[in-house]
């Protein structure tokens, strides 16, 4: 009997063998019954038997196009089981398989090593497919969290916001009365800078990219712009702007004082009350943006993946009590980057400093 026939055959006391598998790893606050317990087993043995019988074999697919294997994911993930419990019910299926195929009666066949062989890659592919459908829900799941969390925080940071404003400006208000306004406001802009970058790093996660919308703008206008919002909060902290030549295109306005903001907040962060040095210069098919600081230099094994999200750009105890953010920023500052259609590049050494430059085309209309 070839291996195919085989799963048929004692397809039930396969299923019974996940079924208690299953049960037992089940997660602690649910109690599944038999329908949920044995979830697209029966489907996923079916398609592997049918395979092992003819290699031209169609896989099995729903109306969705969905294999057994991912929708078992889908309803796992649902379950609340996790990545591990779902590798181990593919390797207890794997194991009760070929257990049972060992204690049948021998007839030391040619064909035996061939199924076995075969059947591992039918387990192998099933199990793949299951666990990329499994990161998928997962990464899903997160992103709609961390959108309404986004979006839900807003409406109470907005009266914060209010609130300090209104301290600000009393007329009868004591000097600690405004400096508690102060301190209130600050924070509650930070707080709205995290939420935007999380709100921003669930779009981009889509996989559509971050919407822009170009329009006129004179980059020397908004740099100047962020600086000095920067020299306001940051009084103890030299920051210097230069241009040179034409810096008036199309870009998404907002976007890029993003990347200014995201860059100069950094240099200064990490800068160590060094001066800070933002230079804007353009050429007739180009702007080239540069932040630079004096500060420690970024290990160069770091500066490979200092754009990757949950990043950060120094690491050590010396810069713990400094992290204010998520490890966002120069995620969010390269996508914009690359949806203006630019790139983004640093260089940090001990004798140079630390530099980011950004290079963007002048768009067309």
């Amino acid at each position: 009997m070839r291996l195919s026939e085989f799963i048929l055959v004692n397809m039930e006391a396969i299923l019974q063998e996940w079924e208690d598998f299953a049960r037992n790893i089940q997660p602690s606050h649910r109690s599944m019954g038999v329908v949920e317990l044995r979830d697209h087993a029966k489907e996923i043995l079916e398609d592997i038997s049918a395979e092992l019988a003819s290699p031209d074999y169609k896989r099995n697919l729903d109306s969705d196009g969905n294999t057994p294997a991912q929708i078992h994911a889908d309803t796992r993930v649902l379950s609340g089981f996790t990545i591990d419990q779902l590798l181990s019910e593919f390797r207890a299926l794997r194991a009760s398989v070929l257990g049972l195929w060992s204690r049948r009666e021998k007839t030391a066949t040619w064909f035996e090593v061939e199924d076995m062989s075969r059947f591992n890659e039918a387990i192998d592919q099933a199990l793949a497919e299951s666990v990329a459908r499994y990161t998928e829900a997962q990464g899903q799941s997160q992103d709609i969290f961390l959108g309404i969390i986004g979006h839900d925080l807003r409406t109470p940071l907005s009266a914060i916001n209010l609130g300090a404003t209104y301290l600000m400006r009393l007329d009868d208000a004591d000097s600690k009365l405004i400096q508690l306004g102060s301190r209130m406001f600050t924070s509650a802009v930070r707080m709205q800078e995290i939420i935007d970058n999380l709100l921003d790093f669930v779009r981009s996660r889509s996989g559509l990219g971050l919407p822009i919308h170009p329009s006129d703008v004179d980059l020397a206008a908004v740099s100047e712009h962020i600086a000095d919002e920067f020299r306001i909060s940051n009084p103890g902290t030299t920051i210097r702007t230069e241009v040179h030549g034409d810096a008036r295109g199309r870009w998404d306005g907002s976007r890029i004082g993003q990347v200014y903001q995201n860059l100069i907040g950094n240099a200064i962060q990490y800068g160590e009350n060094t001066a800070v040095s933002v230079v804007t210069s353009a050429t007739d098919g180009e702007v080239v943006l540069s932040v630079h600081n004096d500060g420690p230099p970024i290990p160069a094994a770091m500066q490979k993946k200092l754009f990757d999200p949950m990043q950060r750009g120094i690491s050590g105890e010396v810069h713990s009590s400094n992290r204010k953010n998520l490890g966002l920023g120069l995620y969010i500052v390269r996508e914009i980057v690359m949806a203006h259609k630019g790139v983004i590049e640093v260089s940090s050494t001990e004798k140079t400093g630390t530099t980011f430059t950004v290079r963007l085309p002048k768009l067309t209309a």
